[in-house]
């Protein structure tokens, strides 16, 4: 009793002084040492769901907070050595394996072993920088993690439980910080950090998957509620001036279509048309600027789709700068390519190399490619070429092409609608990676590792607790209400 006044003081002293650092990880240990005791988990699974649910609800702004200042000791890499070193330690006393025997598991093993033999030539000469670049691959540890653990299925269902209350949340903070900078900015901080703050696309592509998964996973008495709600967060992602979101859910859509599930794909079209037709109308008739504006920026962004080359121009003031975009990525791209063919072709250039260099020098003048802080071309399988050459490439490819034969199997298998929405919402960011800065990053990276994990998991062996319900046909919102 003395010793909790005692702490209890020295925390209220803390504070005063404006010291947040121990404070905070207190708060933290006590309430994962709470919830481990009321949901009967282990401190690495609760660890793991509060990491998701921070990069869905955070987004960028919970990626950059280090809790000891000048330490690059991230979120996403306390949770990874937390958790490894617990489920090591699981895996012996239980005498079993980290990982299935199965080909996923197998491919994407290769793929760490492959990235660690890279990184371990390139850190002597790199440094920090290879460190940085090599996140692209250990972040599949996540992967490796969240199927072990999603063996029990308490700690399966907190797992949906976070991503589900994540995924729902990321909206309303993403609405609250457009309408209240000042408070997320200025107040809501760390170390001068804001805690929430997003990178646009990162956070339009979670709403499209939100959306998706709410379309698709909602059974029950909250169907319809989900509906409304997912029709808003699409029509949310169709006002945004964010492509990569959109061809993701052209992407879902024909991979929902292809196995026969239409409705999703008929809901689209049908919420497009509506938008496009009530946008005429207020154009035509009301001789409404706006809807003018909106309509020219969504041809414009729809005929930008394909222009790879950036050849045509743009006069709607939303998209004026697609093309220039294009052709930013079109240089880049191509430089990446011939780059890493004429000088590493087989094992890629490595961890630390510089992949934007040589672009800088053709698509930039001095003055503003000394403000050019990027280090991925914007391509998830051009960075992967870069850093790891056609023998990375080969790896990464086929690790795509055992997601997509998987996603057409459970598409194909009835009555898996929380598995459908999954696997279509990790084929939303993975289309979205093709076109930005996704999966080099945590705030990418840990919500699509974990995710794979949750639907390439084998089946609980006992069922789940029947407030938070994760079979397939579970209702996502509904449990998570009356959990």
């Amino acid at each position: 009793m003395l010793a909790a006044a005692a702490l209890a003081a020295w925390t209220g002293i803390e504070l005063a002084g404006g010291n947040y650092l121990w404070p905070g990880l207190i708060a933290v240990l006590a309430v994962a040492a709470i919830l481990s005791r009321v949901l009967q988990l282990s401190f690495d699974i609760i660890l793991l769901g509060f990491v998701l649910f921070g990069y869905l609800v955070g987004n960028r702004g919970f990626a950059q907070l280090m809790p000891v200042p000048g330490l690059p000791l991230l979120p996403a890499e306390i949770a990874l050595g937390v958790a490894t070193a617990w489920r090591l330690i699981v895996c012996a006393f239980t005498r079993r394996l980290p990982f299935e025997r199965d080909t996923l598991h197998g491919l994407l093993f290769a793929w760490l072993v492959l990235g660690t033999a890279r990184f371990v030539l390139d850190f002597p000469g790199y440094g920090m920088l290879a460190a940085r670049d090599f996140a692209l691959v250990y972040y599949a540890v996540f992967f490796f993690l969240t199927v072990h653990i999603a063996r029990d299925p308490r700690a399966r269902a907190w797992l949906l439980g976070c991503l589900v209350a994540g995924l729902l949340l990321l909206p309303v903070t993403l609405s609250l910080s457009i309408a209240l900078p000042a408070l997320f900015y200025d107040t809501l901080t760390l170390h001068g950090s804001p805690v929430i703050f997003f990178k646009g696309d990162l956070a339009y592509t979670f709403i499209a998957v939100t959306a998706v998964t709410l379309f698709l996973g909602t059974r029950g008495r909250w169907r319809q509620l989900a509906w409304v709600v997912a029709t808003l967060l699409v029509l949310t992602v169709l006002n945004s001036n964010n492509r990569s979101s959109l061809a993701g859910l052209l992407v879902a859509a024909g991979l929902l279509l292809a196995a026969g599930r239409w409705w999703l794909p008929a809901w689209l079209t049908a919420l497009a048309v509506a938008a496009c037709l009530a946008l005429f109308a207020l154009a035509t008739l009301g001789n409404n600027r706006w809807a003018e504006g909106k309509l020219a920026g969504a041809k414009d962004r729809m005929l930008s789709l394909v222009d790879l080359q950036g050849a045509k121009r743009y006069e709607s003031e939303e998209s004026s700068f697609k093309g220039a975009n294009n052709r930013f990525r079109k240089v880049w791209w191509t430089n990446v390519l011939q780059e890493t063919w004429s000088e590493g072709p087989v094992f890629g250039l490595g961890f630390g190399h510089d992949l934007a260099a040589g672009f800088l020098q053709e698509y930039y003048p001095e003055s503003a490619a000394e403000e050019f802080t990027a280090r991925s071309p914007h391509n998830v399988f051009l960075t992967v070429f870069g850093r790891l050459g056609v023998a990375g490439l080969v790896v990464w490819l086929s690790i795509c092409a055992l997601l997509l034969v998987r996603t057409w199997r459970s598409l194909r298998r009835d009555g898996a609608s929380l598995d459908w929405g999954l696997w279509c919402g990790l084929w939303i960011i993975l289309v979205s990676a093709t076109f930005g800065v996704v999966l080099e990053g945590p705030m990418g990276a840990v919500p699509f590792w974990i995710m794979l994990g949750l639907v390439a998991a084998p089946s609980p062996a006992e069922p789940a607790p029947a407030s938070l319900d994760t079979t397939p046909t579970q209702e996502p919102v509904e449990a998570l209400t009356t959990a």
